[in-house]
């Protein structure tokens, strides 16, 4: 794996160029902002690899676990990155792709295939399915669906994340946190590089209409309902498009939508907000999943030039009277990327959400009470609540 962090460092260091290891950590040294540069160095090395999250085919091995991720498409290729000046595209592309999940999957984490491809030590593809049309796509979704329960995970994926790494962290987290309905996933353009933060919120903008399509189609059902989640940017992109839909009508959230989960949510408290007051019922209910130590937000914070982010938050200042609660995983961050992604890749996280799903009754997921009992077992994790409302 070759990694690049000097070419993503050289847009936010005076003077940096292409050079070795050793000299841009001398030069990040010498600089008068050195603790944010170290963050910055972290998070390229973290995500700067030159390809990366490539779906890969394999044959399948009876010890692996088969996850099915239902796809709604927006990139035009599947690449691992884009080219920051390559226009998007508007067309969907919709289909079911059967993740093996290997016997030696470690609770938290996607092992890539950084070799040729095997199922026996690697999450792989090992069959795809491809669907014209969305009534087609959602019909065999349905049909697919042995939960009971009449519902749909619908998830978002964050900033700086090829299609293959969102596919593989779906299967992953539905995998891990024993999701026992459909999971469907909405991959935007975004151009999985750590410089193309400003890009990536343009895509995320672009998508509004897009996702507000989905999440239409997915809602003709009236005997299915959605339940919505969402990481980092994919929570900007999530919320926006909420707004919409409350303001067109077009789709009875408080009906059709069975709760709201944003976890680590990289969107400014105010932004946050104005977007949430304009949703006439938010649906109930609505978690955010906060981590103080978030070492991603912390530069998303710096470059937007506000102190904190709303994933960040230590306390629900700011959010007084909106009908959210925060969780807070703070005590749970063990440092996998950057505590970034603490409800699904901290195995304490994971093993408490885990709970919530044991306890809610079935075709009820009822987040709020269900965390408070978990925390009240013997040997709970010490999960804050902070109630905003």
């Amino acid at each position: 794996m070759q990694v690049s962090f000097s070419l993503s460092l050289h847009w936010l260091i005076p003077g940096a160029h292409r050079t070795k290891e050793g000299a841009v950590l001398r030069q990040l040294k010498r600089s008068r902002s050195q603790p944010l540069m170290l963050l910055v160095l972290g998070v390229s090395l973290l995500l700067g690899c030159t390809e990366r999250g490539v779906l890969t085919l394999a044959q399948p091995t009876q010890n692996a676990t088969i996850r099915d991720v239902w796809v709604v498409n927006y990139r035009d290729d599947l690449r691992g990155r884009r080219s920051l000046g390559e226009a998007r595209t508007d067309r969907a592309r919709y289909g079911r792709l059967a993740v093996s999940i290997p016997p030696n999957h470690e609770t938290g984490t996607v092992q890539y295939p950084y070799g040729p491809p095997n199922a026996e030590t690697d999450f792989v593809l090992v069959n795809a399915n491809e669907f014209e049309t969305v009534r087609s796509f959602l019909g065999a979704l349905e049909h697919s669906d042995t939960s009971g329960l009449n519902e749909t995970l619908l998830f978002v994926h964050g900033y700086n994340t090829t299609h293959g790494e969102a596919v593989y962290n779906m299967a992953q987290i539905g995998h891990d946190l024993q999701i026992p309905v459909p999971t469907l996933l909405f991959s935007w353009p975004s151009s999985a590089q750590a410089r193309g933060y400003v890009y990536d919120r343009d895509s995320a903008v672009i998508a509004r209409d897009r996702l507000e399509e989905l999440i239409i189609a997915a809602t003709q059902n009236r005997n299915r309902k959605l339940f919505l989640a969402a990481h980092s940017m994919g929570s900007y992109l999530l919320m926006e498009t909420l707004r919409q839909i409350s303001l067109t009508g077009s789709v009875d959230l408080a009906e059709h939508v069975s709760g709201v989960i944003l976890m680590a949510p990289d969107i400014d408290t105010e932004v946050f907000r104005a977007q949430l007051e304009r949703i006439e019922e938010p649906p109930d209910p609505f978690l955010i999943i906060v981590t103080e130590q978030d070492g991603a937000l912390r530069l998303s914070a710096w470059l937007t030039g506000r102190k904190v982010r709303l994933g960040s938050l230590s306390d629900a200042g700011g959010l007084e009277g909106l009908p959210v609660t925060l969780v807070d995983f703070s005590a749970l961050a063990d440092g996998r990327s950057l505590n970034h992604k603490v409800a699904t890749n901290s195995p304490a996280a994971i093993a408490i959400i885990r709970q919530i799903n044991q306890i809610a009754p079935p075709g009820e997921l009822n987040i709020v009470d269900s965390i408070v009992r978990a925390d009240a077992t013997p040997g709970g994790f010490g999960v804050g609540l902070i109630s905003a409302q």
